[in-house]
């Protein structure tokens, strides 16, 4: 007759692979089990003999006569089934266990997406040591999420990826720790600053002759940051969550995001550029205005879009921790790619010439503009 037990022993032995944060450091040793071929009855006594907790309870593993894992049956179908019935039958999840060596966060999220209360863990043979409770699973994600989100603000140790950075340290800790973790990269954004402040000054010429541009220069670099940080912030809970994948990034991840950032640049241009229309092209006879401004939001739109999951995916390929890194880098190009179509589409359809000087500009420049910088001017 088969037999029943609710006592496990640990196996030892040293995993193939050396893991971070193996899982084998959160399992919790008591768990009920019975062996192949018992009945309905054996694995229901097992469980009210038992002395584990309620919630490590809820299912009975099913081993072998070498103690290796076959499956588990929930308790509650055992208490739906004829009591001389078979285990075996009622046995699920023969592929659900998770190797002693694999990450914490890997195995949480098998145990999340499986959709079951416990995880079983096996060593190298394949022999059960233990199980991962949904609570423990929940504590690990929580905790691996918090991680991702302090990283991603800048405020993750990005010289030691290894240690959790907890927010006593970050608030009541050394002030020079604090000021070395966010720093690093601020000074990135504070160079794409200048970067595009730099080419704002190459189109000087361009805002002289049409000072109404200079009204939509923070709509077109807010909007694309905007946008940036939306895709970038759903890109890193995604991955976070496990909806996200490397192996099906451009089928499905990135090809979607494009298509969302496509129907939404095209909203917000034809939004925006009919608003700078009628606000500012009309009344300062510069009707190409809103296309200006319609064009180059597209553009910055669907480039931040686009941006917010491609640059956490080249990252990831680098080995760059992508939390921190990505958005300053994504601010940059956008708002270096925005603006440079906003003056190039600018001086192209309202006919500022880049290479004169400013006489010859003003001169080469439609009286209505030339007008306007006279008034600028008085």
């Amino acid at each position: 007759m088969a037999t029943t037990t609710i006592d496990t022993t640990r196996t030892t032995g040293a995993p193939n692979r050396p893991a971070r944060d193996p899982i084998s450091e959160r399992i919790r040793d008591a768990f009920v089990y019975v062996t192949e071929g018992a009945k309905v009855t054996e694995a229901i006594d097992a469980v009210r003999r038992s002395r584990v907790p309620t919630g490590q309870a809820a299912c009975v593993f099913v081993i072998d006569g070498k103690g290796r894992y076959k499956g588990f049956a929930r308790l509650s179908a055992l208490l739906r089934a004829d009591g001389e019935s078979n285990v075996n039958a009622f046995i699920d999840g023969a592929d659900l266990a998770a190797p002693h060596d694999m990450e914490q966060e890997a195995a949480a999220r098998r145990l999340q997406l499986r959709d079951v209360p416990l995880l079983p863990v096996v060593n190298a043979k394949s022999e059960m040591i233990g199980v991962l409770t949904f609570d423990d699973a929940m504590d690990i994600l929580e905790q691996e999420t918090t991680d991702d989100i302090m990283f991603k603000a800048g405020v993750g140790d990005v010289f030691n990826t290894d240690d959790h950075i907890r927010s006593e340290r970050l608030t009541q800790g050394p002030i020079w720790y604090t000021v070395r973790v966010r720093i690093l990269f601020l000074m990135v954004t504070l160079a794409g600053g200048l970067i595009v402040g730099g080419l704002i000054d190459q189109f000087e010429d361009v805002l002289g002759a049409v000072i109404a541009l200079a009204i939509f220069i923070p709509l077109v670099m807010d909007m694309g940051g905007n946008v940036g940080t939306q895709s970038s912030t759903i890109f890193a809970r995604g991955f976070a969550l496990g909806h996200v994948t490397m192996q099906d990034f451009w089928r499905k991840s990135f090809a979607r995001e494009a298509a969302v950032g496509l129907v939404m640049a095209v909203g917000i241009a034809l939004v925006a550029g009919t608003v700078a229309y009628f606000w500012q092209g009309v009344p300062n006879d510069i009707p190409q205005l809103g296309v200006v401004v319609g064009v180059a939001l597209f553009i910055s739109v669907l480039t931040a879009a686009c941006l917010g999951f491609l640059m956490p995916y080249v990252m990831m390929k680098m080995g760059i921790d992508h939390a921190p890194g990505a958005d300053p880098f994504i601010t940059t190009i956008k708002d270096f790619t925005g603006l440079l179509v906003y003056f190039l589409m600018a001086s192209w359809l309202i006919g500022v010439d880049l290479d004169s000087d400013d006489t010859a500009m003003l001169q080469q420049t439609p009286p209505t503009l030339v007008g306007l910088v006279t008034e600028g001017a008085e």
